[in-house]
């Protein structure tokens, strides 16, 4: 698949089609089905593209770039539905909540660490978090309201916090450099994290979907159990 002029650095799936975004600025929507290579070109960044993720309803794509900007985009449109200004550091972390139709969080890098929440549908932003870090992914538990990011620089943490009081749950540690990759499971239990100190760290975060919710403890963490593979 060509059409990009520079690398293409991030990827997010929608049915058969399949997004790309590059450092020539340019996000390509590719419909795995055509043999062209591109069915549409987004133009609106003015630097790299650096984060991609599509809606749950596949209606919306959202794209954040180094030039500290967020888009959401429809997907019959060429140009942005949403432009959001707030974050000042790249934009990296994006995560479309499972619960709440419409619900987008993004993070910022090093000179903005905050995970800000945006409403798509009225297009109004809905509260910001200063996390104390570089933001570098960001994931929504599939089972409960939470949702987890990673970090660099300084702390190199993984955070698990309660949407929508964003109080922390649990902080886990272990990685020593920036966690620059996230994924969670398919029963949405366990999530993985990669990093730059060359090691993947499996955790088991979440409740499962049918697990027993009691008294208190209706939205803890589950007991964290760690497996590092080097």
């Amino acid at each position: 698949m060509l059409g990009h002029r520079s690398r293409a650095g991030t990827l997010a799936w929608n049915s058969h089609t399949l997004s790309s975004g590059s450092r020539d600025r340019a996000i390509l929507n590719r419909d795995i089905r055509s043999p062209s290579d591109y069915s549409s070109k987004l133009l609106g960044h003015k630097s790299e593209v650096c984060g991609l993720k599509w809606s749950y309803d596949d209606q919306q794509l959202a794209s954040g770039g180094n030039d500290n900007q967020l888009f959401v985009w429809n997907s019959h449109s060429t140009s942005p539905i949403l432009r959001c200004s707030e974050h000042t550091a790249a934009v990296k972390a994006i995560a479309w909540s499972p619960h709440q139709h419409g619900l987008l969080a993004s993070g910022g890098g090093t000179a903005d660490r905050c995970i800000r929440f945006w409403n798509t549908v009225t297009n109004t932003p809905l509260q910001c978090v200063d996390t104390g870090s570089q933001v570098c992914n960001l994931v929504w538990s599939k089972n409960v309201n939470e949702i987890v990011s990673t970090h660099g620089y300084s702390q190199n943490q993984i955070v698990v916090w309660r949407y929508p009081s964003m109080s922390k749950l649990t902080t886990l540690t272990g990685h020593t450099l920036r966690v620059l990759f996230l994924a969670i499971s398919p029963d949405g239990q366990t999530i993985v994290t990669g990093a730059g100190d060359e090691t993947l760290r499996f955790w088991n975060v979440f409740p499962g979907m049918k697990s027993p919710v009691s008294g208190a403890g209706d939205n803890t963490v589950s007991t964290l159990a760690r497996t590092s593979i080097r």
